[in-house]
This record gives structure tokens, sequence and C-alpha cells, in this order.
């Protein structure tokens, strides 16, 4: 496990969120997600969407943990850049899950989004408090699937790496371990993020189909109301699952 100590988002990250703020109109706009993938011949931290791939502080990384095919832990090391984190997974490493956080932030009295809370925002129509979470599975893992008990998090079902592009997965939304009923599963986070959601029953079970024949990553949200407003209105949460299928032939 890795934690890095927390530093300010950058202006550039910042006045980006702020452009989608105004344009699409809530935090929800800023619904990046993020998961690891290979970039530049090194394994690192991706923050976006579809095709974008966002810069940000490695500071903003909360939590790095690694993970054997069994479920056991295993060792990560971590080699923060200017804009991104490069993560060097042990050989025996399967799982990596992520934790990033956007932090807070409040729609102004004059309807523009800022970061900080309702406290350091005075007049705040609103203000909310929000996190992101990744599962990355970097080979076949062993079933059934451990789940890693994130504040939300996307819990394979089989194991996607025997599947192919066009197959169906069925995964399992949870929160703290415990189902989410009713969430819009994202089944093509890069490929097709406006495509058709897919909705988790009362167990928290949705089933997507595969969108890529390389890397698939699945996406879903969550915003929770606090009970206690002084600095926020709400909890949002983000999760992934990420996985790149085995090629099959040239």
């Amino acid at each position: 496990m890795n934690n890095i100590p927390s530093r300010p988002f950058t202006r550039l990250a910042r006045a980006a969120c702020l452009l989608l703020l105004a344009g699409l109109g809530g935090a929800a706009a800023c619904a990046h997600g993020v998961w690891v993938a290979q970039r530049a011949s090194e394994l690192a931290l991706v923050l976006g969407e579809g095709a974008l791939d966002e810069s940000y502080e490695p500071a903003q990384v909360r939590e790095v943990k690694a993970f054997t095919a069994a479920g056991a832990p295993a060792q990560v090391t971590l080699q923060p850049r200017q804009r991104n984190l490069v993560v060097e997974p042990a050989a025996d490493a399967a799982v990596l899950a992520v934790a990033v956080e956007d932090g807070f932030w409040s729609q102004g009295a004059d309807g523009k989004w800022v970061s900080g809370s309702r406290v350091q925002v005075p007049g705040a129509r609103k203000a909310g408090h929000y996190m992101k979470y990744g599962t990355t599975l970097l080979k076949p893992v062993a079933m059934p699937f451990k789940p890693l008990g994130a504040a939300l998090e996307i819990v394979p079902l089989a194991d996607p790496m025997a599947l192919r592009r066009g197959q169906r997965l069925a995964v399992r939304v949870l929160s703290n371990g415990q189902p989410v009923v009713g969430a819009m599963v994202i089944g093509d986070f890069i490929g097709n993020v406006a495509g058709p959601r897919v909705k988790t029953d009362r167990t928290g079970r949705a089933t997507v189909v595969l969108g890529s024949g390389g890397l698939n990553v699945l996406a879903v949200s969550l915003t929770r109301p606090r009970a206690d407003r002084r600095e926020a209105d709400e909890d949002g949460l983000e999760a992934t699952l990420a996985f790149a299928l085995p090629r099959t032939g040239d």
C-alpha cells in the first residue's frame, strides 16, 4: 500500500474542471474515472473518459494497493511524474486498486463552481466532496473475486481475461461491501461513454457487453446526501473496473 501526502490541484486541472462545470451545469460534469493502463511503455494511473487522458497532480492520489491473483497483498512502487503517476507493480501483482481525491467543490452565489467546501465558499448554493476509485486487473484472477472494500467498486463475477469482445460480463457494484441497487453501469467508458447503461438489480448485479478487444473500462457513479451539511451537501463517488483482453493474433 502507498499513500501520497495531500497537495492542491494544479491551476490547469482546476480551470479545466470549472469550464466543464460551467458548460454542463454541475459537479457531475467532472465525472472522469481513474484506472491503470500502459502509457509510453510504462503503467500509469490514467484520469479520463472516452478519448480524454488528463494530466493531474500525483498528490491527488490517496492510495494505491496491489494484490496477487489469489487476493494476497503484493508490492507496488509509485513514481510521481510532473503530470501523472507511474505505477510499478511486483511481478506477482494481478490487481491494482487506486483512490483519487477530487476534493470539495462548491457552487457560489454567482452560479460558478469553485474549489472549496461550503465553509470556504460563503453563500454557496451547493457543495460536494468527490472521490474516484479504480480496480485494474493486470492478469487472470481467481474466482470468486474478493471485494476490496472501497467506498464504491465494480466487482467482476467471472474472469474477464477468459472473455472476448462482444461477450457478456456479469459484475456487482458494492459500496463498503454492500450491494448498490439501481446504479447505472457504463459498459464501455472509453469507446462509447454515451452508450447504453445497465441498471444494477437488488443484489447490485448487472451484465454488460464487452466493447473492446483490447482495453475495457467499465464505470459507475454514486451520489449520497450528507446528514451533516456544514462542509458539503453530498458525497460523489466514481468507480471503474479496467482490464485488457489478451491478444488473439495479429
